[in-house]
């Protein structure tokens, strides 16, 4: 049976996980089209629920993809086009999506031998967030901790953002900076600021072989408060005139440095 209304409760439900309060009362968030639902569907979290709309399918691979995801134990909602539309995050939207059940990760269900961990502290752009993750992920880190007032790490744009990551490594969503911090020491991590405060350039900067990555937002940087709870301050110099590396940058220039450190390079 194909759902025509975007008024039935089901699609309203789905539609719900496109705003915060909605996915903390669902316990869900939203992953939508084909290339999104083949990381989900092959990574470590659950898939509650499934929307298809085949007159969207462009392409084999989202009908193959469907078939697949048919042939599972997991609700299937068939819907029209109008329908699925209604909470559709994308300009061009490929007729397939999914609620995926959030993880509860907390600091200390983190690898406590882990070599390198990514923290995210007041970061608040979708993109930024989501680029951030995928770094973290490409440089084979163990997980990413959303520290402060981010953004919320499962808002569809920064699922969008992240091409799958958030689903290759363990996130914690929304932990004190402190915390964070005090957990690193207790696993016998070093934490890095990312600072311009009482810092030393990052390639003069010996790091250690287990570390946490701390990055701040653009507009403000990490904050002093965070800054000088770390273990080692580093910062990049920038000879041009802009003001501020994106996020997602200055960590990947950090965390390639710690790589080549370890490798002898």
């Amino acid at each position: 049976m194909v759902i025509e209304s975007p008024q039935n409760q089901q699609v309203k439900r789905l539609r719900s996980l496109v705003t915060r309060k909605g996915r903390r009362a669902a316990g869900r968030f939203l992953v939508e089209g084909t290339r999104a639902l083949e990381e989900a569907a092959s990574g470590h979290l659950p898939l509650e629920t499934v929307a298809l709309c085949p007159e969207l399918f462009s392409g084999d691979r989202a009908a193959e993809l469907a078939g697949e995801l048919r042939g599972r134990e997991v609700p299937i909602l068939e819907l029209s086009e109008q329908a699925f539309r209604s909470f559709s995050q994308v300009q061009a939207p490929e007729g397939i999506a999914a609620e995926v059940g959030i993880p509860q990760t907390q600091l200390n269900d983190l690898p406590g031998d882990a070599d390198l961990i990514v923290a995210a502290v007041d970061v608040r752009d979708p993109g930024n967030m989501g680029s951030l993750i995928r770094t973290a992920d490409a440089a084979g880190a163990a997980a990413v901790i959303a520290t402060g007032s981010c953004v919320d790490l499962f808002d569809p744009k920064v699922v969008r953002a992240t091409a799958g990551s958030i689903f290759h490594l363990p996130v914690v969503n929304g932990a004190a900076p402190e915390d964070t911090i005090a957990w690193a020491r207790r696993v016998g991590m070093r934490s890095v600021a990312a600072t311009l405060q009482r810092a030393k350039p990052y390639t003069q900067t010996r790091f250690a072989k287990r570390t946490l990555v701390m990055v701040g937002n653009e507009a403000n940087g990490l904050r002093d408060d965070v800054a000088k709870r770390a273990d080692i301050r580093a910062f990049i110099p920038m000879p041009g005139r802009a003001e501020s590396l994106n996020v997602s940058v200055a960590a990947g220039i950090l965390i390639w440095e710690i790589l080549r450190q370890r490798s002898g390079g």
